[in-house]
This record gives structure tokens, sequence and C-alpha cells, in this order.
């Protein structure tokens, strides 16, 4: 059966110039790639210019009561991106939410101890950060509707210490061993709720309850055109709490047997998990395939609702489908214990990147 060791976490990613690859336990106390020496085809640019080819992603999904959702932070140097997507799954209306922020010296945080990041914007306040020493990750939103949308404000606590908390750290190829990608994805326990107001309407409240939240930071040295697809779920399976994240994209790594970023979150266990193909033979409003070549992975995807994001800012052009559906099929553990579901709630994605 498909395995990757786990190693621990290295003192930095970046050792003379060069990224410290592999699969680590845990989390690091700094997710920072800055520093590799000539990552684009060996050319002397100096590393003051090429840390500026670094982007970063910083995106919180939650599952908690009826409603499924994203919140993400994009970090383009001068500038950045934060946007808030979430599905009524009973009715499947959608909800989006988006800000444009100004210059800032940093839009993702490297510090994975005790950091934040936030939206300031009146009509968009959104704040995601986390205490480690205190085993709380907050996110908190208030978002201003308009004649279509309705107002909505939230406030959710994931807990570090819970017995169903489980995070891993992987920096892999992107795509060649000169360039690394840095990925930290955690599942972890969630509480809070979530409440919309209608205009000239009663605020539509629901009470506490628990849920599930997918973690998930990313810093990559872009190619200047990128594109891919990555799938992330969140649910419980045979009565456990599970997620996944399995991605396959343009900046995979030369040798994704031994480097790739694809994990499953089972009752408080760590699997990595082997490379896939994602298809999606009648495009990606019809059924998804995702299936590997080491019988570990068998999983379609069945879209529901699509949310379209064209970015174009100075250099970037971007355009993202975010889809919301179910996933059914099966997937192995490290233990070899095989859980196979329908129905378990996702979110597809699929983008375009040049810059």
């Amino acid at each position: 059966m498909y395995t990757r060791e786990l190693l621990n976490q290295p003192v930095s990613f970046v050792k003379n110039g060069k990224p410290v690859f592999g699969t680590f336990a845990g989390h690091p106390q700094r997710l920072d790639i800055r520093g590799v020496s000539g990552p684009y085809s060996g050319l002397p640019i100096p590393t003051l210019l090429t840390n500026l080819r670094i982007k970063s992603r910083l995106s919180f999904y939650f599952s908690i009561g009826k409603y499924l959702g994203q919140i993400s932070f994009y970090d383009a140097k001068i500038f950045g991106f934060a946007e808030v997507t979430f599905w009524d799954t009973d009715s499947n209306q959608k909800f989006v939410y988006r800000n444009l922020m100004g210059p800032r010296k940093r839009f993702v945080p490297h510090k994975l101890e005790t950091a934040s990041t936030s939206s300031y914007r009146k009509s968009r306040y959104i704040r995601i950060s986390w205490d480690r020493k205190i085993n709380r990750l907050s996110v908190i939103f208030n978002l201003k509707g308009d004649s279509v949308r309705p107002s909505a404000n939230a406030a959710l606590i994931a807990d570090f210490s819970s017995s169903n908390f489980a995070e891993l750290t992987n920096i892999v190829p992107s795509p060649t061993m000169r360039k690394c990608s840095a990925k930290y994805n955690a599942c972890i326990p969630l509480h809070g709720a979530l409440t919309l107001i209608p205009k000239n309407s009663k605020p539509l409240t629901m009470n506490d309850c628990n849920g599930i939240c997918f973690f998930d930071m990313n810093r990559t040295y872009m190619k200047f055109k990128s594109y891919g697809s990555f799938i992330t779920a969140m649910g419980t399976i045979n009565g456990k709490m599970a997620a996944f994240r399995i991605e396959s994209t343009s900046q995979e790594a030369v040798n994704p047997d031994k480097y790739n970023g694809n994990v499953l979150f089972y009752d408080g266990t760590v699997t990595p998990l082997s490379p896939v193909v994602i298809t999606c033979p009648q495009g990606i409003h019809h059924k998804w395939i995702i299936q590997d070549t080491e019988n570990m992975i068998d999983l379609t995807f069945n879209p529901i609702s699509d949310n379209v994001s064209k970015i174009s800012v100075f250099v970037l052009r971007a355009v993202y489908h975010t889809i919301y559906g179910n996933f059914e099929g099966t997937l192995l553990t490290s233990s070899g214990e095989k859980l196979s579901f329908k129905s378990l709630p996702g979110i597809s994605q699929k983008y375009t990147i040049r810059l």
C-alpha cells in the first residue's frame, strides 16, 4: 500500500539556499520559504526579487449547521484579495462577498503559533486568528449585504486541544527541485453560529452548534502561468470526523509519489495520500472523477453550485471556479481501513492564474 514517511519538523525549510523537501508531522513555527537560490532556471536573480514571486493563500473551510463554505485570503505582495463564499445546503442558495485590499506588508502571516489576518473594510470585516497557547482558532466576519444578498455575521471557534485535531505539513518541488511549495493543512472541530440578516426582514439566526473546519495555508514560488484543480471535503464517516484535501496542478512535483500535498484526516489520525488524476469528462459542471493508481483513492464529485471569481489587477489575471457539491466513493487510511461514503459535502476548485 502507498506510504509516505512522516519526518520531524526541520529548523528551516530553506537550508544553504535549497528547499528542504518532505512530509512533516505537525506544524512548524513559521511557514516560510524565502531565500531559495536561483529558483527560476538557476538564473542569478537576487533573492529579494525572487521572494516577490512567492504567492500565498490562507483558506478556512467550514461546515456548521446547514452551512458549508470557505474564507480565503490571497496574497499577491502588492495587494491582497479576500473572499467569503458559503452555501445553504438545504436550499443550495449561494452567498458571496469579496474585498480587494490595498498595499500591506503581509496579507498571510508566516507564524503558525500565534498570528492573525484580517480585512478591515467596514462593509467586509473578516478576521482569522489563532493562538496555540490557548488552543484556539477564531473566525469572525461581518459582511454587509445589498438588495440581493443579506448581511451575514459569524463567530466560529476551533479547538486545537481536541482529540479529533490533526495536522500535516508538506514541502514539495514546484514543479522542479529548484522551486518549492509549502502546504500546511489541519482538520479541527468547530463551534459557533452564522446569522443572515435579509434587507427589511428579521434576522435568520441559527443556534450555536458543533461542526468541522479545514485550515489551509500555502506558499509557492509561482510559475508565470499555472492551472489546476483541488478538492476539499469535511464531514463524518462511520460516525467519526473526517476531512481530506486532494489536488492535481501544473505545479505538481517532478516526483509526485514521493512529494505531494494530498492528505486524509480521520478520527484524529493523518494519512498521506497518493497522487491522483482529476478529470471532468463532460465539463466541470458535471461529474468529476478522482482516482489514483494505488487503489487508495476512488472518488466522484457531483457539482451542485458554482461560483466564478475573476481577478484582473495589474499583472495578475486569475479565474477561480469554487464549486459546492457532494463526494462519494472510497478512501484507504494508513492502517488499511476502507472508508466508503455517499453524499459527503465538499468544495472543488479549478483555477487558472497568470502573473
